[in-house]
């Protein structure tokens, strides 16, 4: 058995390996229709990574536990059509309404769990 000659990494800086990293990532990961607007709290910045936060509580309005029985089939097919995106059901499920004419708005879609609190 031979052993191939390790190469040497390139030197390059974080920007430029994202750079070339994107179109592998564009390719491969799922597309969301709704991105995350991540602002930080850096001078010059728009709006601080909080006050988006309090923006989109605002402008989705509180939130509540529904529980509703459903068939199982149609449980099972949101979930594995869900799974084929790339996303939750609830996320599933708010398209689904948002389509049917439900008053579903972007920020319903931003997960602020997931956000640096």
């Amino acid at each position: 058995m031979s052993r191939r000659a390790s190469q040497t990494l390139p030197d390059m800086d974080d920007a430029e390996f994202a750079a070339k990293l994107r179109p592998l990532g564009d390719a491969i990961l799922p597309k969301s229709e709704y991105p995350e607007h991540r602002s930080t709290d850096t001078p010059g910045s728009r709006i601080t990574a909080a006050e988006r936060m309090e923006e989109i509580e605002r402008a989705r309005g509180p939130k509540r536990r529904f529980e509703y029985l459903i068939p199982v089939r149609v449980g099972e097919a949101l979930a594995e059509d869900a799974a084929r995106r790339g996303q939750s059901a609830a996320t599933r499920l708010l398209e689904v309404l948002r389509d049917a004419g439900y008053p579903v708005i972007r920020e319903d879609f931003i997960d602020l769990r997931k956000r640096g609190q």
